[in-house]
């Protein structure tokens, strides 16, 4: 997917991001750089780089509903003390993929990387909501 289609996906999961006094605002959009934003009240529009948006704990939660990743998954996590040590978890599927899309910046790999590995979400007859 795209960073344009993933923040779509996490708009329809219940993405919001409310104006600096706090007013309700609509999503207007996206491209790999920045998201625009249109405050309800009088029409006027912000953007916000989408680099803040992927820190957002409540962007990945949203993308997770957005996705349907509602199944737990388990964790596991090498832990360094003199000796390695295995620490399981289970957790919801945004967490896990909130730390595989860090580890992705860490191998400096770009955000548009990390996304086009993910599949588009699919209908109920199995084709791509795009083809739909």
């Amino acid at each position: 997917m795209t960073i344009t289609e993933v923040l779509h996906h996490a708009t329809q999961g219940g993405y919001h991001i409310k104006g600096a006094d706090g007013t309700d605002t609509a999503y207007a959009g996206a491209n790999s750089e920045y998201s625009v934003w249109i405050r309800t009240d009088n029409d006027s529009s912000f953007i916000v780089p989408v680099a803040d948006t992927f820190l957002d704990p409540h962007f990945w939660q949203a993308l997770g509903r957005g996705l349907g990743w509602e199944q737990a998954v388990q964790t596991v996590h090498a832990v360094e003390n003199g000796r390695t040590t295995l620490v399981t978890r289970t957790g919801h599927h945004w967490v896990s993929s909130w730390h595989h899309f860090i580890d992705c910046l860490v191998e400096g790999k770009t955000a548009a990387d990390f996304f086009e590995n993910i599949p588009c979400p699919r209908d109920q007859r199995g084709r791509d909501r795009r083809q739909a």
